[in-house]
């Protein structure tokens, strides 16, 4: 095959390849698994400027360079389920390239172009390049240090050099400096390099004078980019690469030759079960495809003095035990850096084969390929894009239900308000609710998003106007207080193709909002307190801070117990900019007074999302004391600061009449 030919079928492959990684990114898979956002936590952490070599997991370290390239990706790009798997398509596409390049030159065009086909149509390699994970880089590296080490120990001879020498070295010094801050599969990368530099200098009786000087040149590099990590690795050896590459492999559940000959099983026959990294049970590659894989290894074992031929040697037996000694081997999340070596291979073979062919038989054998080749790509794009997207276990290992609304409310959001339900709101924890996950997964940041808790709260945008609510939880509807579930039911579930069942509802209650407010005029009767000197409050009634309390549900005539719960369900409108820490409070009053009996403070909506004219239902819980003695007792309600305890004054016109107003009493009973 000519040059200009195999750079041709090669730059089809990588438009064939970028389509593959590219087509429905944001939505193939829908939501990112849970390793995904703790890679993304990380990036946004260094986003802060909390940039170490180690970042602290808790029970293990995370190198950081890749996710200081994310950030910095992500800060042109724009983050979300989009921006984040952007840095891991341009990778992997980078990776193909390099691909070709290298077995181009180490065998020739035919061998470039079968290992850029296996590559391009690898659903690994496809779903590599879709995960925002640093194993996405592994591939890379490893390829463009091959390539390096090709040129700079002049592997091959019959390309033009283009890359000065010394150049090539420090490259690769460099190379080997910075995959320590990648992943600590890096250590065993720069162990088959060492290896391989060594197997050459003692392959030649008399090496090149310059070799040695360049050589540690090179070794300068590195130690300089290197230095950082091993003073930290030093100062923090539980966190560091080394102990998590090496002193993994004594934990694994099988035995270490079960393990690997699981791995090798898991390359041509049955595959990895984890639904985050494979269709479960599907081989890395084809049958037929390995069987040309062999021929290639046989082939690099037949001439392995040869450098290009020890070149991936070396780097298998030095990597591929690694990758097999994993406890739940096959684990394709530890086979990234084989898929370049077994492309690798994969165009050797091809090659030798095409080369001991006959002539008369060299074009059948080209089809023979081509339907290889065509097979491939069915196959892979059936089991991808069909089959394992729509199983239930990757939809779950994905969190695709709240993947699919952040993907609905980026197409939305801008054109209708959205209130989320956030179980979590207020709440300080450590772990991400589904409403932080929609965010980090959402692209389009800028949408303006109100927050409920909707158990105890609603948002009714500008009066009840139309609006969706989204539930990124399940069992919202389920779990909801009876009475904000019938005004939530009083809108449409969408039920469409893409939107997860039971999560977005679509509301217009404008109307009906209207009536349930005038209706509380004359059913729900509210007074100023007595130090205010005024009598009967008619909603709307004014509180500093642009808060207007509407009304509320009567809670009828019914004794309560000690020990009980009080439920008041009060309803406010915002009236202008709300102070950001505004808090309710529902007091139980034996003696208007005096201190109250019980009380709650609260809030079930993040104020400082709303504007002019939302108004929001508020339901507070009020535990009565066992020991409340029988009585009547007042309810007060009134808003105050947080930070500052300064309670927001009740206004008649322009003048405060006291803190607070009173809805109305109860009466406690003891039982009998």
């Amino acid at each position: 095959m000519s040059s200009r030919v195999g750079f041709a079928l090669a730059v089809v492959l990588l438009l064939v390849g970028a389509g593959l990684r590219m087509w429905e990114l944001s939505t193939l898979p829908a939501g990112l698994s849970n390793a995904e956002i703790t890679d993304v936590r990380v990036a946004e952490t260094a986003r802060q400027g909390k940039i170490e070599v180690f970042y602290d997991l808790g029970s293990e370290g995370r190198e950081g360079l890749y996710h200081m390239a994310l950030t910095a990706f992500t800060s042109v790009a724009g983050n979300g389920i989009l921006g984040f798997r952007l840095l891991s398509v341009w990778s992997g596409l980078v990776t193909l390239a390099l691909a070709y390049a290298l077995a181009s030159r180490l065998f020739g065009s035919l061998a470039g172009v079968a290992a850029l086909a296996l590559m391009t149509l690898n659903f690994g390699d496809v779903l590599l390049s879709r995960q925002v994970s640093r194993e996405t880089m592994l591939p890379l590296l490893l390829v463009a240090i091959m390539l390096t080490m090709a040129r700079a120990l002049s592997i091959y001879k019959d390309v033009h050099p283009r890359l000065p020498v010394n150049t090539a070295y420090g490259l690769l010094g460099l190379l080997l400096g910075l995959g320590f801050y990648l992943h600590p599969m890096h250590f065993m990368i720069v162990l088959f390099s060492m290896a391989f530099i060594a197997s050459r200098l003692v392959a030649r009786s008399r090496p090149p004078r310059q070799t040695i000087p360049y050589l540690l040149f090179s070794l300068l590099v590195l130690m300089i980019v290197a230095m950082p990590y091993l003073i930290s690795t030093i100062r923090l050896p539980e966190l560091a690469g080394a102990g998590r590459v090496f002193g993994s492999y004594t934990v694994g559940q099988k035995p270490p030759l079960q393990a690997i000959f699981d791995g090798v099983a898991g390359i041509l026959f049955l595959g990895d079960a984890n639904p985050v990294h494979n269709l479960p049970g599907r081989p890395l590659i084809d049958l037929i495809s390995g069987l040309v894989v062999l021929v290639g290894v046989l082939m690099a074992v037949r001439h392995w003095r040869q450098a290009r031929y020890a070149l991936l040697l070396i780097a298998t037996v030095v990597l591929a035990p690694v990758c097999f000694l994993t406890g739940d081997s096959p684990n394709f999340s530890t086979f990234a850096p084989l898929l370049p070596l077994l492309a690798l291979f994969f165009g050797l073979g091809i090659h030798t084969l095409y080369q001991s062919t006959v002539p008369a038989t060299r074009r059948p054998a080209a089809f023979a390929l081509l339907v290889l080749l065509v097979f491939n790509l069915v196959w892979m794009g059936h089991d991808f894009f069909t089959v394992w997207t729509a199983r239930d276990d990757v939809q779950t290992a994905y969190n695709s239900r709240i993947g699919s609304l952040a993907h609905y409310l980026d197409q939305t959001a801008g054109d209708i308000p959205s209130v989320i339900c956030d179980s979590n709101l207020g709440r300080v924890t450590d772990q991400l609710s589904n409403t932080d996950l929609l965010l980090i997964m959402m692209n389009r940041k800028t949408a303006h998003l109100r927050y409920a808790d909707c158990g105890t709260g609603m948002i009714f945008v500008n009066g009840g106007i139309k609006q969706q609510v989204i539930l990124p939880d399940a069992d919202t509807l389920g779990m909801m207080q009876t009475y904000l579930h019938d005004w939530l039911m009083q809108g449409t579930i969408v039920e469409q193709r893409g939107i997860p069942t039971d999560s977005v509802v679509i509301m217009d209650v404008a109307g009906t909002l209207a009536d349930t407010v005038g209706r509380f005029t004359t059913t729900a009767p509210a007074g100023y307190a007595p130090e205010a000197g005024v009598g009967l409050a008619i909603p709307p009634v004014r509180f500093g801070g642009n808060i207007a309390f509407l009304g509320y549900e009567p809670w009828g005539t019914r004794p309560y117990s000690p020990g009980g719960i009080f439920t008041t369900i009060t309803y406010w409108r915002v009236d202008g900019v709300v102070p950001p820490d505004l808090r309710f409070f529902t007091h139980v009053l034996a003696d208007p007074a005096a201190c109250c009996t019980a009380q709650n403070d609260t809030i079930s909506v993040d104020i400082r999302q709303l504007t002019d004219r939302d108004v929001f239902i508020q339901i507070t819980f009020v535990p009565l004391p066992v020991s409340a003695p029988a009585g009547e007792y007042d309810i007060s309600i009134g808003a105050y600061l947080n930070i500052t305890k300064t309670r927001m004054g009740v206004l008649v016109g322009d003048q405060q009449r006291g803190t607070r107003l009173f809805l109305g009493q109860i009466r406690i009973e003891r039982p009998a």
